[in-house]
């Protein structure tokens, strides 16, 4: 689009330029139209053609008088004289303002044409040149960034072989080292907020500040201040900044870790690490945008014992039993007690991943289940090794124990009768003999306590029960139909070799001895 402004005393002139003009191409376009200099010029910054028709004799402000304040105020702006036959020193002296296009009134529609097809490609060829410069200048700044970012990765990474101390792009990393400073690492709840995090970074490199991204979800800042005794203040500053301007437009949520102050390239790689720590001892706040700094400091091992304890509890209690109510509280119980002692991240990353390695070992199938609830190419024990938050990994923890152990319950449910019916014969068939829970168990491929526990809400009565009322059941028929079977054998073939416990476990579930039955 060529925007055009026409300035001229003349209004017949005018409104016959603006006619010819609106049917010449439909890309050029009048947005203004003044009878003198004066009135165009209070309207030129807001107007801000691209090419400016203007006679040069007019009341108020001439043509000379504009074309001089038009390339003060717009000098890429194109202008096109109207001059008369006698007007030619006038336009003599525009040559001198760099004025190169005139037309002699009255206005040729063809040269009208000629003259503005003629700027209009100039001034494409000049907007396409100078956005290749803007191009180039950019992709070299980028350049230059990317350069510094890497400098400044490989020194928080410890490798001090680099060419730092060498100029890089008129950069030296090794300068800006040589002051004091501090890093801010900062750990991003999300990709879209790490790359929000590295954005707001780049545009500090302006005050002095410098921004690489690291592993994972971290993005690392450099804050370097020339008087060592405000370094601190100054990074906990710009902490305060980044969540000032960006927690409203946050595409997550962060924490910001702030080392001690520090000087030279050697100790680079312990600042980070010193920032990166802190960073992940703020898995215990509960805000959306926290600080930790060294004051607080990070969180201290534990002893490993805390941990098998919460393991032997009630946790692995309820898993034998299939309880997934009973697994919730205690999965929140054993949450409540981490986070009271506050061991550092890779501790919980180690303790929760053997809690499922546990939680598998306990509960035939529950692998399975585990393993549908996983995101493709991350394995079960691998998948609770990245958490923002303690509330985070608590959420997540819950639901793949309890929704994987629901479906699992469910398919259990559905295959119990069959089950039970299985156990019931395999009892019936060897009642005499001791009924081992364990060997029932591997007979229906179950762990021991889960099909106790099952018997027991199928059947309303343990397997020791059943056992027991099926062993008087059968005593009962053999005291009444085998008058030739003495009271003691009746005991032996029922699995009671010891008359005298026979006759008191007899006596106990029926209320006479086997004697007594047999008379009545």
């Amino acid at each position: 689009m060529l925007s055009i402004m026409i300035i001229d005393d003349e209004d017949l002139i005018r409104r016959g330029l603006e006619k010819i003009i609106s049917k010449l191409n439909e890309d050029y376009l009048v947005v203004g139209s003044f009878s003198n200099g004066f009135e165009a010029s209070q309207e030129l910054d807001r107007l801000a053609p691209d090419v400016v028709i203007t006679d040069i004799k007019m009341p108020y402000m001439d043509g000379l008088q504009f074309i001089e304040e038009l390339r003060r105020r717009l000098p890429d702006t194109r202008c096109l004289i109207l001059s008369g036959y006698n007007d030619f020193d006038y336009a003599r002296t525009a040559l001198q303002y760099g004025v190169k296009d005139y037309l002699i009134k009255p206005v040729d529609k063809e040269e009208l044409l000629a003259n503005l097809s003629h700027i209009h490609e100039e001034l494409k060829a000049a907007k396409q040149e100078k956005e290749k410069e803007q191009l180039l200048s950019k992709k070299a700044q980028i350049s230059d960034l990317l350069l510094k970012e890497q400098q400044l990765r490989k020194l928080f990474g410890g490798d001090l072989e680099a060419p730092f101390a060498g100029e890089a792009g008129g950069f030296s990393m090794s300068a800006v080292l040589e002051q004091s400073y501090a890093v801010l690492t900062i750990r991003a709840s999300s990709q879209g907020m790490k790359e929000q995090l590295l954005e707001w970074g780049r545009t500090m490199v302006s005050v002095g500040l410098e921004c690489a991204v690291m592993e994972a979800q971290i993005v690392a800042l450099l804050v370097p201040c020339q008087k060592e005794e405000d370094t601190g203040r100054l990074a906990h500053k710009t902490a305060l900044r980044l969540i000032n301007e960006l927690q409203f437009a946050a595409k997550g949520k962060f924490v910001i870790g702030i080392s001690s102050s520090y000087k030279g390239s050697a100790s680079a790689a312990t600042a980070y690490n010193e920032a990166l720590v802190l960073s992940y001892a703020g898995i215990y706040k509960r805000e959306p945008f926290a600080i930790v700094t060294v004051k607080e400091g990070a969180n201290a091992s534990v002893d490993p014992a805390f941990f098998t304890g919460l393991m032997e509890g009630e946790f692995t209690k309820a898993l034998e039993r299939l309880d997934v109510d009973g697994i919730g509280a205690a999965v929140h119980d054993l949450f409540v007690e981490i986070e009271r002692v506050k061991p550092p991240y890779a501790d919980i990353v180690q303790f929760m991943a053997n809690l499922l390695y546990t939680a598998v070992q306990k509960v035939d199938g529950l692998l399975d289940e585990l393993v549908k609830l996983t995101p493709p190419g991350i394995g079960v024990y691998q998948s609770v090794a990245d958490f923002f938050n303690f509330a985070e990994l608590k959420e997540r923890i819950l639901h793949l124990l309890e929704l994987s152990l629901y479906r699992l319950a469910s398919v259990r449910k559905e295959g119990g009768n069959r089950v039970i019916e299985t156990v019931k014969q395999l009892i019936q068939q060897d009642y005499d003999k001791d009924v081992e829970l364990t060997e029932l168990s591997e007979r229906v491929f179950l762990n021991p306590s889960y099909l106790s526990t099952l018997f027991k809400q199928e059947m309303g009565q343990t397997i020791t029960q059943y056992v027991l009322q099926l062993r008087m059941m059968k005593a009962k028929e053999l005291l009444k139909k085998r008058l030739d079977l003495k009271v003691y054998e009746v005991g032996e073939q029922v699995g009671y070799p010891d008359s005298i416990y026979f006759n008191k476990v007899f006596k106990k579930m029926v209320g006479v001895t086997p004697k007594e039955y047999r008379n009545k």
